[in-house]
């Protein structure tokens, strides 16, 4: 549990948690078609509260920090796209 704790804490200094309102389907952060659980696919964004996460790991330690690691992964190696930058 100690291991998923630093990375709750991780997520949480990367700004990674922003539940979603049940109705959107698109990230508020990157604008990319959310997974059916509500997490970004591309910028690494979790759709539930830190404190779901936090009860997921008490029941299911290996799944949340399967999540948390892709996540972070995810946030690590994602890249905005510039306004007005054009591919070409």
């Amino acid at each position: 549990m100690g291991d998923v704790r630093a990375l709750i804490d991780e997520a949480r200094g990367l700004g990674l948690f922003r539940a979603h309102a049940p109705f959107e389907v698109h990230c508020g952060n990157c604008h990319m078609r959310l997974d059916p659980r509500g997490d970004c696919p591309s910028c690494g964004i979790i759709g539930r509260p830190e404190a779901d996460v936090a009860k997921r790991a008490q029941s299911d330690a290996a799944g949340a920090e399967k999540l948390l690691r892709t996540q972070i992964a995810r946030r690590r190696a994602y890249k905005p796209v510039r306004a007005g930058a054009r591919e070409g």
